[in-house]
């Protein structure tokens, strides 16, 4: 069964990023209805850790071949998917930063991908690498939870798996309201950037990745809904991200849709769309629409380090308004990231693959 209809969420997702941390005053993001849902980049980050489980699980979960399982193959091709690409990227960055104070501590845990386990170093460097941190701490568990599903069977780690949800957004919600909370410091860093507290949603993606690998009857049941489940799914996330924030006065408390509030109606999302046969689903299998969903992780890396040499190189030179700089910026980067997808990411995860295999 083939997914290549989710593939290109993952452009869109890593789009909102981009627009969070470089387009925050540019059109449409002036539109005030449509800023938080355009520069959904935090909660993005959420949906990528939802799919990277529901589609390592799709790929990996196979009980009748568990004896198997190669983890030897299994770290290289994890390795080998992200480290070319994001090495690249951190390094661009630590090139203009060899003399600044805390380089070397900053060098090693972000060589190390252990950035996101530290506070003030989470961001340092290449700052959106401090999700592929979490990501590789996902990637060291994900053995471990899928021979607990083996061993144990579903249930008892989908029961794990609420509770510890219920858990994180408790502490989340707590920790975000309490006197201690301010933006940036230790406290922030620690709610937004540890892996512990985005644990909850990768582990989810797994057990609703199995799910949908064994054809359970629950998501059988949804196929027929899929149409009009993508709908409902899609505006209630779009209304959640929009009125954030007049839901947080309304409650009387501020919350926050970035470390798995939100997952129950991203996973909904995730399941109708891989269900969907529609035109919408053949729409977005288009090859063109594939290749940006899997350029997305150079877009998303690559997004730092090209905006400084942009700023550098050609902003100074050429005299254009914020909102076309922007958007001449944002072409450019789909193009890198194109062209690094294509040149650099692809034949340096099949050169790592050739050398250890000889």
């Amino acid at each position: 069964m083939q997914l290549d209809q989710i593939t290109f969420t993952r452009f869109i997702a890593a789009l909102t990023v981009v627009f969070f941390h470089y387009g925050n005053q540019v059109f449409p993001l002036n539109i005030a209805i449509l800023e938080p849902v355009l520069k959904a980049g935090p909660i993005a980050v959420n949906y990528f850790y939802l799919l990277s489980g529901f589609i390592m699980a799709f790929a990996y979960f196979k009980p009748e071949q568990q004896a198997s399982f190669s983890a030897k193959k299994y770290w290289l091709a994890r390795f080998a998917r992200i480290y070319p690409v994001y090495a690249l990227a951190f390094l661009l960055i630590a090139v203009g930063k060899i003399h600044e104070p805390n380089f070397i501590p900053a060098l090693v845990l972000n060589a190390s991908l252990l950035q996101s386990w530290v506070p003030e170093y989470a961001l340092s460097l290449n700052s959106p690498g401090w999700s592929l941190s979490v990501e590789a701490f996902f990637y060291l568990s994900f053995p471990l939870l899928l021979l607990i599903i083996y061993r144990t069977g579903l249930k008892k780690l989908a029961l794990f798996a609420v509770i510890f949800w219920l858990a994180t957004q408790i502490l989340h919600t707590q920790l975000l309201n309490s006197p201690a909370y301010a933006p940036h410091n230790t406290v922030h860093q620690f709610i937004y950037y540890n892996p512990m507290m985005h644990l909850n949603a990768f582990i989810l993606g797994i057990i609703v990745g199995v799910l949908f690998k064994q054809q359970h009857p629950l998501i059988q049941s949804l196929k027929s809904y899929s149409g009009i489940g993508l709908m409902v799914t899609s505006s209630l996330i779009i209304l959640l991200i929009a009125f954030q924030q007049e839901l947080s006065s309304f409650i009387g408390f501020n919350i926050a849709l970035t470390n798995g509030q939100i997952a129950p109606l991203f996973l909904l999302f995730i399941i109708f769309l891989a269900l969907d046969r529609s035109a919408f689903s053949r729409l977005m299998s288009h090859k063109w629409l594939v290749l940006l969903g899997e350029a997305s992780f150079s877009l998303y890396i690559l997004q730092r380090p090209l905006y400084g040499i942009y700023q550098r190189v050609i902003a100074t030179r050429i005299e254009l308004s914020e909102t076309m700089h922007f958007y001449l910026y944002l072409t450019l980067l789909i193009i890198v990231a194109i062209l690094s997808f294509k040149l650099f990411e692809t034949p340096a995860r099949k050169i790592l693959r050739k050398i250890t295999a000889s």
